[in-house]
């Protein structure tokens, strides 16, 4: 009800280009938003906060502040609106960043998984369907992504095109390698358990590289607070005890 009476009018206002609309609904379907009106309730949002941010500044302005309507209100207003175009879209980007970033961490330990179910003679098939049941508490969105390619499977269609469909989906760098070493063993026949071992070695390697260098970055971004706040509390608590006694010695001086 909600989308047929205020969801949908608000998105046809500013009808969107095709090519538009397909880049939309993949960064919809990369953030976790899978349903088919994501993209005409993302739309009204996106209009919606357009028309609110200004019509909130305005009202703050003018009605609360009693500031006159001059130049200043309209620049406000105008950056307002600009705000209330490009955060919806921000908002998504980083949402898509978040969930991609979940799903790298937790790829490593997902291949170790499927290795285990692998070795114990399960077919790629099955042992995809038991990783993500075995991933639901540890990663919702990794164990969904399998359950999804699962089902397609299960759906008669083709495995490779299904495991495509999964880094698509994802745009994670890591799921496409997967992805792309999975499609050629099963084309070549080579073994899985031998080739997803060697992967998933790889995978926990680029992890800790990836810690290593988050705790490389964390000391150089600490240097900002540091100055900031840090040092100057420090310089007043090690020099104000000198300073105020040379002070008081300067005012004996004068007299």
């Amino acid at each position: 009800m909600v989308y047929d009476r205020i969801a949908k009018p608000l998105a046809d206002l500013l009808p969107p280009s095709p090519r538009n609309v397909r880049r939309l609904r993949r960064r919809l379907i990369m953030a976790g938003f899978v349903n088919e009106n994501a993209v005409t309730i993302f739309r009204a949002l996106q209009l919606a906060a357009a028309l609110l941010f200004p019509a909130i500044t305005v009202f703050i302005l003018v009605i609360v502040l009693r500031h006159p309507i001059d130049s200043s209100t309209f620049g406000l207003t105008v950056v307002s609106l600009c705000f209330g175009m490009f955060m919806p879209n921000f908002t998504l980007s980083r949402m898509i960043t978040n969930r991609q970033g979940r799903i790298t961490r937790a790829l490593p330990d997902a291949l170790d998984l499927m290795v285990v179910c692998v070795e114990a003679g399960l077919g790629l098939n099955a042992a995809l369907h038991r990783v993500g049941r075995e991933m639901e508490m540890v990663e919702p969105a990794l164990s969904g992504e399998l359950a999804v390619t699962n089902r397609e499977i299960r759906a008669g269609k083709p495995r490779d095109e299904a495991l495509r469909n999964l880094g698509d989906r994802t745009g994670v760098d890591d799921v496409k390698s997967l992805v792309a070493m999975l499609v050629q063993t099963d084309r070549f026949g080579t073994s899985i358990a031998d080739s997803l071992r060697v992967f998933a070695d790889s995978m926990r390697t680029k992890r800790r590289q990836r810690a290593e260098e988050m705790v490389a970055k964390a000391a150089i971004k600490l240097i900002f607070p540091l100055l900031l706040f840090i040092f100057p509390a420090l310089l007043i608590v090690l020099m104000g005890p000198a300073l105020i006694k040379i002070s008081v010695l300067f005012g004996q001086m004068s007299q």
